[in-house]
């Protein structure tokens, strides 16, 4: 109990940042009460273990006392224990017993009331993780097993003395419990101080020799020091060496404090950034970093822009200023994908790097939290690096050289050792994470208020804000509700967000910020509603389209012009855009923004689906050479046009990327698509390829910063289409796009996947339903004016990027520009979209946290939070129930070599052989298991439709190494598939196997694929 409340307190003083102790002490009334709140309910959490059940157990880990229960120390005390044996020593547990020992110790010795009494005891109820019920704590009342029955008072007296001791330890007076006892705790106060109880008690619980070794029950067993041990800590000055010596050793990264600078918006840009001499940052960049220094109360704020226009620098600028003026220790920047997520690590450590920090401090823990994190080479590195201490950080004396002047280098961004697991990770200062690591916060799951404490601590960023489905949305706007009510700093990013989207979010977060003024989130100002927009035809659409787009080309301002800063304007207004929206209190607000002046024209053609066509069209445009983009709505399609290409331009001009690769040849298909489309590769140093067809899927849409000359697209709804099209003369190639093939200078994207048109309009392929509901797809051609096979459209990026969104997501609007003849077959495909949409919203519920305003409103503490609980257990369970993806399986590909198993032949690392063998009888050293570790796929939804079969079959095939794979820290769990190498005379390995049913090939080239076996031979 001693070091628990002193791991308190050093976690108050140095780990918890200004802005998480205040949502304790907006409660409290005062911070030093509530720095002792903290280390009395942290000390006195394990309260219900001084009770007749728990002393009861048996004692397992002692030596020589496993016979023995823990009944034998007290039994010298003087304690009662019922005559007939506790047998059944889990009920009530020690959390539920603790709530109520110390509920009732507040209200009979302090005479507190039971609603504040509950709103404090319920955080020791909820210690490990699980929210007490108030089914538990009825089942509790009045029992001998908690001591509290006629005869047991001296159990009572034990237990007021020892959380007395805690409170004088923590120095709460009398005077101190009676000002608390008018102070009631509410929701995001009982779960922020939840996990800090939670952190501390898996601190203080580390018996390692270094922190806080156990104390000796049986002294007669122990030798001399052990006997030292034991009796230092039967002084006040021995519990306070001790316990200063194990936070000392533990060496917890200190929370991040952003140093104030007295320095530009264009400094700060160039000094975190590397900017060239003589760059300045854009528009959107310094309007958003102005707001962030000036408005007075800082909440929300959302950037539109387009793509390519630097919004995670000016999320990243606008965090810095923020944790310094609201007092976060931390950001956490999140992004939809795996793919995205690694991308991003890399520069969001670069500009970590580059932030200051006081001389001899290291507060630069930072985590990559994915299910894929082990194989992220460059964050890997620095776990390694850490290994040995628990904290590695690199200070490089040097100076850098950037934009010509000397910038200092400061402390790089480091891994600490205890922030290290997979629940832990997202405690460290700087997190860069997958959505979901976010959205597990509102997700109904053991050790949530852990994940709030790490959130609450920092300024969160959510990319590609647009990105997510119905489900997932209901779990974003839960998220930013509560991060609302902790007053946390969120900005929102975006390319191509609906009007009503934003609001939606915006409003979501009002909510939860007005929760805890005072006053219902029904007084706040929210977002804005508009009229519905009316346009008497498509012709009136497109007229006032036009006519606003030349209105605003006329503007008489010039790129490097500058503009007003704060020019407020109806974010509704169709091109109103880059826009910023943010939040001043409960005060929502928006500033339109100059474009940065780069632009594009992009030639808009719908052309036929089959294959030929797409042949003769690519044969005919890359005829100069060129670099062409040829983007699926899935993987199947991707690989089949691959296929074909590859037939009439052969292998070396057509590149296949997509999410059915092994990892390791994904993340090397990425790379190469980088260094050869990157903005740095030219035709002029040979790093471009005179000509290349990339065929993909979806992965070309997110944070890939490539560039391409041509580009051809399956239909999809006009958001993604635009952001697909941010790939489409990415990177200026010279002057007017010269260094472009002639005939490529202009942008051009071919719109396919429409399998034929017919009187009421297009038909779709059989397989879109499974990717996108059809209804969006028929207002991306409505909004795009393309309503024939023939027809086409010229499109001015990022002009028109805000009115086409805006009004395809505008429902009235909308429906006013479908064509007559397509009216009644898209009413059938909107009721059909929204009878999905409300199943989605429906299934969310069942794991989704409650509404936090409401709760705070009805004066709700943790007692009954949950409904229903996630596995805890398990990271991808709970992945899956915040993204709604269906259980799918992942495998690891090795090759059969003989009558052993081996690596691919062209799988290998700087330390494994490439085809290396994989031993089956033993457990594979590191380094060889990190490698397969890395040739894991997830295999279709197709083959997976019995999972439990499919699972049950590679088990069987695999036993023979099942077994020692589960001796690996690497690969425990994981499920090999082997493969056999096929016979061909093409000279193209591939390899196959029959698992369920399906045949499973795979080449280096093209993935996964996956087909009946019964098709696999017609064929």
């Amino acid at each position: 109990m001693s070091d628990s409340a002193a791991v308190a307190r050093n976690l108050w003083r140095d780990w918890v940042p200004r802005g998480t102790r205040e949502i304790i002490i907006r409660d409290v009334g005062d911070p030093e009460l509530a720095r002792k709140v903290c280390m009395f309910i942290t000390g006195v959490h394990d309260i219900g273990k001084a009770t007749p059940v728990f002393q009861s157990k048996p004692l397992t880990h002692a030596p020589g006392m496993q016979d023995l229960s823990l009944q034998w120390k007290p039994r010298q005390a003087g304690l009662r224990f019922p005559d007939v044996p506790i047998t059944d020593t889990n009920y009530p547990t020690h959390p539920i017993a603790g709530q109520r020992i110390l509920e009732s110790y507040l209200t009979q010795v302090r005479n507190w009331s039971k609603s504040v009494a509950e709103s404090y005891a319920c955080v020791v109820g909820g210690h490990h993780g699980q929210p007490p019920t108030r089914q538990a704590l009825c089942k509790s009342d009045m029992d001998v097993r908690m001591g509290t029955a006629q005869g047991y008072e001296d159990w009572a007296e034990v237990q007021r003395q020892l959380i007395e001791f805690v409170a004088k330890q923590c120095e709460l007076s009398d005077d101190d419990f009676a000002r608390l006892s008018r102070r009631c705790l509410n929701i995001y106060a009982e779960s922020v101080l939840e996990g800090l109880v939670i952190m501390a008690d898996w601190i203080a619980s580390n018996s390692d020799d270094a922190l806080f070794p156990l104390v000796p029950l049986n002294p007669k067993s122990y030798d001399e020091q052990t006997w030292d041990r034991m009796n230092s800590v039967r002084t006040r000055a021995g519990l306070k060496a001790r316990q200063e010596r194990g936070w000392r050793n533990l060496d917890l990264s200190p929370k991040w404090q952003p140093i104030h600078e007295q320095i530009s918006i264009g400094e700060r840009f160039a000094s975190r950034f590397d900017l060239p001499a003589g760059a300045n940052p854009r528009p959107v960049q310094e309007q958003a970093a102005h707001l962030a220094e000036t408005t007075k109360d800082p909440g929300i704020m959302v950037i539109e822009a387009p793509m390519g226009e630097g919004k995670t620098e000016a999320a990243l600028a606008c965090a810095e200023i923020l944790a310094e003026r609201t007092g976060r220790g931390g950001v956490c920047v999140a992004l939809p994908t795996m793919a995205t997520t690694d991308a991003m690590f890399s520069r969001c450590k670069s500009w970590i790097d580059r932030l200051p920090q006081p001389e001899g401090r290291s507060e630069k823990s930072t985590s990559l939290r994915h299910g894929k994190a082990a194989l992220n080479r460059e964050f890997m590195s620095m776990a390694t690096s850490a290994e040995g201490s628990a904290t590695s950080s690199v200070f490089d004396e040097d100076v850098l050289q950037g934009s010509g002047a000397q910038k200092a280098v400061y402390p790089e961004a480091v891994v600490n050792d205890w922030l290290r697991g997979r629940k832990k990770g997202v405690l460290a200062n700087f997190l860069i994470c997958t959505i979901d690591q976010v959205l597990m916060a509102a997700l109904q799951m053991k050790h949530v208020s852990l994940r709030q404490l790490a959130l609450a601590n920092k300024v969160v960023i959510i990319d590609e804000c647009h990105a997510y489905d119905t489900y997932m949305r209901e779990y974003l706007k839960r998220t930013l509700e509560w991060l609302g009510g902790f007053h946390n700093p969120v900005i929102l990013l975006s390319a191509t967000l609906p009007a009503s989207l934003r609001r939606e979010l915006v409003d979501a977060y009002i909510k939860g910020y007005a929760s805890v003024l005072g006053g219902s989130s029904n007084h706040a100002e929210q977002s804005p509603q508009v009229a519905p927009r009316r346009f008497a035809s498509m012709e009136a659409f497109a007229d006032r389209y036009s006519k606003q787009r030349n209105d605003k080309a006329s503007d008489s301002s010039q790129p490097g012009d500058r503009q007003p800063l704060n020019e407020e304007k109806d974010p509704d207004d169709l091109y109103a855009y880059p826009l910023i929206t943010y939040t001043s209190g409960t005060t929502c607000r928006t500033s339109s923004v100059h474009p940065s002046g780069r632009a594009v024209d992009i030639d808009c053609r719908v052309i036929d689906d089959d294959l030929e066509h797409l042949s003769d069209l690519l044969h005919e445009r890359l005829a100069e050479g060129g670099c062409a983009a040829v983007i699926c709505d899935t993987v199947d399609r991707a690989q089949q046009t691959a296929a074909a290409l590859t037939n009439v331009f052969g292998p070396d001009q057509v590149r296949l990327t997509h999410s059915r690769f092994i990892d390791l040849d994904r993340m090397d298909n990425e790379r190469e698509l980088r260094e050869l489309l990157g903005p740095d590769a030219t035709l002029a140093n040979g790093g471009r390829p005179h000509r290349l067809i990339v065929v993909g899927t979806q992965v070309l849409e997110q944070s890939l910063d490539i560039d391409f000359d041509l580009m051809v697209t399956d239909i999809a709804p006009v958001d993604l289409l635009l952001q697909r099209m941010g790939r489409l003369h990415r990177h200026r190639r010279g002057q007017g796009e010269g260094d472009r093939p002639a005939g490529l200078r202009k942008a051009f994207c071919y719109l396919r996947g429409i399998a034929s048109w017919n009187a009421d309009g297009p038909v779709f392929p059989d397989y879109i339903d499974s990717v996108y509901p059809p209804a969006s797809l028929l207002e991306a051609l409505a909004v795009l004016c393309l309503q024939t096979v023939s027809a086409h459209r010229l499109l001015h990026l990022p002009g028109d990027i805000s009115p086409l969104v805006r009004t395809a997501y505008d429902s009235d609007a909308i429906a006013q520009l479908i064509p007559k003849a397509w009216q009644k077959r898209y009413r059938l495909d909107v009721r059909k979209r929204a009878q999905k949409d409300a199943k989605e919203i429906d299934k969310a519920q069942v794991y989704l946290m409650k509404d936090s305003a409401r709760l705070l409103h009805q004066s709700h503490t943790l007692v009954d939070l949950f409904t229903g609980t996630v596995d805890a257990r398990s990271e991808a369970k709970a992945r899956q129930a915040v993204r709604d993806t269906h259980d799918s399986v992942e495998v690891v590909l090795l090759r059969r070599c003989g009558d052993e198993y081996a690596l691919l032949p062209w799988i290998g690392s700087d330390t494994v052989p490439c085809g290396a063998p994989v031993p089956t009888k033993t457990e594979p050293e590191n380094r060889l298991a990190q490698v397969v570790l890395r040739c894991s796929v997830n295999l279709p939804d197709r083959i997976c439709h019995d999972i439990d079969a499919l699972i049950n079959e590679l088990e069987l095939r695999a036993s023979d190494c099942v077994d020692a794979w589960h001796q690996s820290p690497w690969l425990d769990g994981c499920l090999p598939l082997v493969l056999e190498e096929e016979k061909s005379d093409s000279g193209r390995r591939r390899f196959v196997t029959t698992v369920h049913g399906y045949l499973i090939g795979y080449t280096r080239k093209d993935g996964l694929t996956c087909v009946k076996a019964d098709e696999d031979e017609k064929s």
